[in-house]
């Protein structure tokens, strides 16, 4: 959206360029939860259609799908455990050490009383599952400070800018009372502004604005998921629910924030330039994923109307028993020549070959699609797999988890910026702010210490540096250890200078019998017995 217009009198809410996003993200949380029989979106919607055809051939009236592997979930929770699994540090950049120090102490307690570990996984998996999340930042009165909450991307409409969608002008937060009122905030830098409009129920001829939209067939009687408008350029559905602003309730009402910048602070997955919304995961392998569950679901139709022993025998070994034909076994039948057998039927299983072909292609082209390779089957649950083959396993997962990281950095600081301005004593600058972020693997201790020991022989680090930030010690446990190992190598040099250790049995400034005078080393004696005496060039 380009400006506010949308929220005139008269204008349809939620608007056509935002209808179909928000209608997809019913869809995304019937993917997560693996409720794909209920989707609208058309992949799930043909599949079910095909699927209710084969069925009907078979002799049953109708069936569903069933979700073999969740991949839309599981795709979700590795990207979250790949990006904070291991938790990020959120740390003090200042320079000057006593404001280090007393900003890191804030960062700590902003981290522990707003829950931030838990809020911020739960956005990575929005940030998958709808291609973006949104944090609202707000001063709560019983914790006296600023917190914040998640919040639903289809309650948030971004206002851009008309020559660029990365600047944002304003932020749209809105929600429906009772289908009759429609409440929105309005969010600028530093407030907001409260509204309430009355809204009916929009109709399908209301909707069809240009030649490009136009009403679409549907049960509009369905609660859930509406499928009200066909956009012809794209062949997509609408499927929220529309509603025609009528009037506006009361006066607007100015909320302050104290804030310097929006109340709301984005996540977002990758974009490109014709959206300004992320991309969902679940996008790009919603096809492959209703490919595989057609195929599998066709597997257990056949074999379920196939597998079920049925017998082909001679008319004369049959009697009809309440309109069903029984072999009574044992009776002697006669075979003429090219006659019946008695024989199970059998399917033709040769096709089969094909089908499971066409699954190994499918969870192949998913796990590339998705980004997560070897995290979304079972191959990497080897005990004994060595850190360096899990990288090299989950290279591309790492990646993605390193795009996500890099692109909402600067979001993270964001937030604990504004959250800093209340309540915690004192607001920490965003260039203040560092947060240092993990691959979520285990780490491989025996590199990681030899990595330290060559940067600190080379000059570039120094041991409490490097305790600080590799090992995760604090800045007093590491100026602890090295004093420790300072102690131990100015004794264990000390030492050395007098001798080295020594043991007292067996020292060169003791004899035999404890007089101190040390027996000479017969063995090197020349031509000592049993030694040969050293050439002397002789041939001989």
């Amino acid at each position: 959206m380009k400006n506010l217009n949308f929220l005139n009198k008269g204008q349809i809410f939620p608007p056509l360029e935002e209808a179909k996003r928000i209608g997809a993200i019913a869809d995304y949380d019937l993917m997560f939860d693996g409720n794909t029989h209920a989707v609208e979106e058309r992949h799930f919607r043909q599949t079910l259609d095909n699927i209710n055809r084969l069925a009907l051939l078979l002799g049953w009236r109708k069936t569903y799908m069933s979700v073999e592997s969740n991949y839309f979930q599981l795709t979700s929770i590795k990207t979250a455990d790949f990006v904070c699994g291991e938790l990020p540090d959120i740390l003090s950049a200042s320079d000057d050490e006593a404001k280090k120090e007393r900003q890191q102490n804030i960062l700590d307690e902003i981290r522990k009383v707003t829950m931030h570990d838990k809020k911020f996984y739960d956005g990575i998996v929005d940030t998958s599952k709808y291609g973006e999340a949104y944090f609202r930042v707000y001063f709560s009165k019983q914790l006296n400070r600023n917190t914040y909450t998640l919040q639903s991307p289809a309650m948030i409409i971004p206002v851009t800018d008309e020559e660029d969608d990365y600047e944002i002008t304003n932020y749209v937060v809105a929600w429906l009372k009772d289908n009759k009122q429609l409440c929105v905030q309005i969010h600028y830098k530093g407030y907001y502004i409260k509204r309430d409009y009355k809204v009916r129920e929009a109709f399908p001829s209301e909707l069809c604005t240009s030649k490009r939209f136009e009403p679409y067939e549907a049960d509009n009687a369905k609660s859930d998921l509406y499928s009200l408008v066909l956009d012809r350029a794209t062949d997509e559905i609408f499927r929220c629910k529309a509603y025609k602003i009528e009037e506006q309730i009361g006066s607007d009402v100015k909320v302050e924030t104290l804030l310097d910048d929006f109340a709301i602070v984005p996540l977002s997955n990758i974009k490109n330039s014709d959206r300004t919304h992320g991309m969902s995961d679940y996008d790009r392998i919603d096809s492959h994923v209703a490919s595989n569950q057609r195929t599998l679901t066709e597997i257990s139709l056949i074999f379920d109307k196939y597998t079920t022993p049925t017998m082909a025998v001679p008319t004369e070994a049959l009697r009809e028993d309440g309109g069903e034909n029984i072999m009574e076994i044992g009776k002697a039948v006669g075979i003429p020549e090219g006659g019946i057998i008695p024989q199970f039927l059998e399917p033709d299983l040769a096709k089969l070959e094909y089908y499971f072909r066409m699954l190994e292609y499918n969870v192949a082209r998913i796990k590339e699609l998705s980004e997560m390779g070897a995290a979304l089957t079972s191959e990497t649950t080897i005990s004994n797999i060595s850190t360096e083959t899990m990288k090299t396993l989950y290279a591309s997962a790492i990646k993605k988890s390193q795009r996500l990281t890099s692109r909402n950095t600067e979001s993270v600081k964001k937030l604990f910026h504004l959250l800093s301005m209340s309540g915690y004593g004192e607001p920490i600058p965003e260039d203040d702010i560092n947060v240092v972020w993990y691959d979520g693997l285990p780490d491989d201790e025996q590199k990681e210490v030899l990595v330290a020991t060559q940067k600190i022989t080379a000059g570039l680090s120094s041991r409490k540096r490097e305790l600080q930030t590799r090992f995760e010690h604090t800045p007093e446990e590491a100026e602890q250890i090295v004093q420790e190992a300072l102690e131990e190598e100015a004794d264990f040099n000390a030492v050395r200078a007098l001798g080295g250790f020594t043991n007292p049995f067996n020292s060169p400034t003791s004899g035999a019998d404890g007089s101190g005078e040390q027996e000479p080393d017969e063995t090197n004696k020349k031509g000592a017995e049993g030694q040969n005496p050293p050439d002397d060039g002789d041939g001989e």
